[in-house]
Formats: C-alpha cells, sequence, structure tokens
C-alpha cells in the first residue's frame, strides 16, 4: 500500500469514529437533559400541590374570594425563589400554574386538584 492510500484509510477511519461519536452524543444529550431536570420539574409539581392546599385553607376562610400569591402565603404557602406560580380564577375554576425557571415542564393543578401538564 502506497503513502496515499494509507492517508484515505486513516481519514476514513477518523470520519468513521466522528459519525459514531456524533450518533452517541444524539442519544446521550437528551437522555442526560431530562436526567438533569427531573428534580426540578419534580420541586415544580410538589409546589403546585402545595399551593393548591393553600388555596383550599384560604376558600375556608374566603368562599368566595380569588386567592393571590400574597393570600396564599398568608395561608401557609412558601415560594421558592426559582418557582413560577400563577393563579386564575376562584373556588369554582380555580387554576394553579406552577414551573421552575430552569425546568422544563409546567404543571397546572385545577379547582378538583387534578394536575396536568
Amino acid at each position: 500500500m502506497n503513502k496515499r492510500g494509507f492517508v484515505n484509510v486513516v481519514v476514513m477511519n477518523a470520519l468513521m469514529i466522528i459519525g459514531i461519536l456524533g450518533i452517541i452524543a444524539a442519544i446521550a444529550i437528551p437522555i442526560y437533559t431530562n436526567y438533569r431536570n427531573r428534580p426540578l420539574n419534580e420541586q415544580a409539581k410538589a409546589h403546585a400541590y402545595r399551593a393548591y392546599e393553600a388555596a383550599q385553607a384560604y376558600f375556608k376562610a374566603n368562599p368566595g374570594g380569588e386567592p393571590s400569591g400574597k393570600d396564599l402565603e398568608r395561608f401557609g404557602y412558601q415560594n421558592a425563589p426559582d418557582i413560577y406560580v400563577t393563579l386564575e380564577g376562584g373556588k369554582e375554576n380555580l387554576v394553579i400554574r406552577t414551573e421552575h425557571r430552569k425546568g422544563r415542564k409546567a404543571y397546572r393543578i385545577n379547582y378538583k386538584g387534578e394536575l396536568s401538564n
């Protein structure tokens, strides 16, 4: 084998290795991202339930009112700095939405306590 043929083989092997590494990265990066975001998403889910419990306590004291973030804090909810919480509606149509600032999922909990993504 001459020198030129040897160089061609080396370049082809290098391209194959780069291609294989690219395939591995395409599979591994999304798995790693989901692995890193799972605790953040679980934290947002836990805050949805805590905000719901505080809203139910608010409705026992104020049956016809619409709670705000400050109202939830008065009834036991403690927000974390990285969690976004939004409230919409009153007792019969309440929707609480929570999301972690670095997470990938947002959770909604309705007036019945049913959680969805």
